[in-house]
C-alpha cells in the first residue's frame, strides 16, 4: 500500500526485483480479515512446522524459500494453518507464548482433527 501511495503522488519505484515477499503473516483465527496482522518471527521458519490448507492438508513446509510458500499459498484453500510439533515449539518457546498470548496462535493436545 505504502508503494502505491507514493507512485500516486509522483514517487518513483526501483529494484522492485529485489523485493521479498513475507507469507508467514499470523492472523487472530476468529477475525481472519482484520486489518492488524503479526509478522511472524524467523524463528518459525527456522524450526520447520508444516503448512496445511483450510482443509488440513499439507502444501509445503515452512522451511520453503518465502516466494514459494507466497507461490503456494496462492494456489491453495484459505486460510493456511501452520503446524509445530512438540519439539519444534520447545525451541521457540518464547515466540508461541508470546503470539499465544496475541491470541494467534494456539495450543493442541493432539494433531488429531
Amino acid at each position: 500500500d505504502g508503494i502505491k501511495m507514493g507512485e500516486a503522488i509522483g514517487g518513483k519505484s526501483i529494484d522492485l526485483e529485489w523485493l521479498q515477499v513475507y507469507s508467514t503473516s499470523l492472523v487472530e483465527p476468529d477475525d481472519l480479515n482484520a486489518k492488524i496482522k503479526f509478522l511472524a518471527a524467523e524463528e518459525l521458519c527456522g524450526v520447520v512446522g508444516l503448512v496445511l490448507d483450510a482443509n488440513g492438508k499439507r502444501f509445503a513446509t515452512s522451511s520453503a524459500r518465502h516466494y514459494d510458500l507466497t507461490d503456494e499459498m496462492q494456489k491453495t484453500e484459505l486460510p493456511s494453518r501452520f503446524c509445530l510439533n512438540k519439539s519444534a515449539s520447545d525451541e521457540i518457546i518464547w515466540h508461541c507464548k508470546f503470539y499465544a498470548g496475541c491470541g494467534v496462535l494456539k495450543f493442541y493436545e493432539s494433531g488429531r482433527g
